[in-house]
């Protein structure tokens, strides 16, 4: 009787202890890699940790370009467009099973958790660089007044002639540490900030005869006028050439008071840092200043 008396405490403690929570020992994904697929209305941001077979991933539905936007965007996960997913497998899986239009049948899915409440924080960084060399640009600086601050302007005091040019062979292969000034007898400004390089009094970039905002192919004696202050032929111009700069967005994603049901049972995380996915966009863009 007595046997059965601690039995019968034993199977009501257990039953008490089976609130729905479940603990996941092997629910980490510190080290895997951020990935991401999908466009604005089905962003996927997922990791796969293929040691266990589990993923963790978040569908999106937001219509924000969100490589674009340069500020935290908060989203609320309503289990319906904006969702987190647990899942264990019977077997490895590889990205494409998040990217395919059809996600292959194989491996299974043993278990899956939904989140069905929480927040996603997401901080996307754009770096902008006009790849001229020049690390110490000042990060608010506008030399040339084109709205262009100088990191990503190639052609700081807008002049016409491209930053890259005017610091000088010499500068630009490590033979100096000093930028190019072609007229140190009348200022000490290098060329590549100096509105008139030459110093004859006439803007660098009215020195350009032919009017294609590119003073360097109009030459006298084989010397681009505006270099040579013998020469001080004036064409005014009207336009601006057209920039190149680089652009480049790295996205961090954090999921905040997250609770993953499935069934009666729950994951719930206070933070879950999913990482940096870098390099999100990378390429060349180009925009041409309103000439003032």
């Amino acid at each position: 009787m007595k046997k059965i008396f601690l039995l019968l405490i034993f199977l009501i403690i257990l039953g008490a202890c089976n609130d729905g929570d479940v603990i996941v020992t092997s629910f980490d994904f510190t080290d895997e890699e951020l990935n991401n697929c999908g466009e604005p209305g089905g962003y996927v941001l997922f990791k796969i940790n293929n040691s266990t077979f589990e993923s963790i991933s978040l569908s999106l539905n937001t219509t924000n370009e969100i490589f674009e936007i340069e500020e935290v965007q908060n989203f609320n996960l309503n289990g319906e467009g904006n969702i987190v997913n647990y899942r264990k497998y019977s077997g490895a899986i590889e990205a494409d099973y998040f990217c395919a239009n059809v996600p292959p049948t194989s491996p299974s899915v043993n278990s899956e958790y939904i989140g069905a409440s929480g927040e996603v924080v997401i901080t996307n960084t754009i770096t902008l660089d006009d790849e001229d060399g020049i690390v110490e640009e000042i990060s608010d600086l506008d030399t040339d007044g084109d709205l262009l601050l100088d990191y990503y302007d190639f052609d700081d005091d807008g002049d016409n002639v491209p930053t890259l040019i005017e610091l000088g062979a010499d500068f630009i292969n490590g033979l100096t540490d000093m930028p190019l000034n072609s007229d140190p007898l009348v200022d000490d400004i290098p060329d590549y900030l100096d509105p008139d390089d030459d110093g004859d009094g006439v803007l660098t970039r009215d020195e350009d005869l032919n009017s294609n905002q590119d003073p360097t192919d109009d030459l006298t004696d084989g010397v681009p006028n505006y270099l040579n202050a013998n020469v001080q032929d004036e064409t005014v111009a009207t336009a601006y050439r057209v920039h190149t700069y680089n652009y480049k967005s790295d996205l961090s994603v954090v999921l905040k008071n997250i609770v993953l049901i499935n069934g009666i049972d729950e994951i719930t995380e206070e933070t879950m840092d999913l990482g940096i996915k870098t390099g999100n966009i990378i390429e060349d863009r180009t925009v041409t200043p309103d000439f003032e």
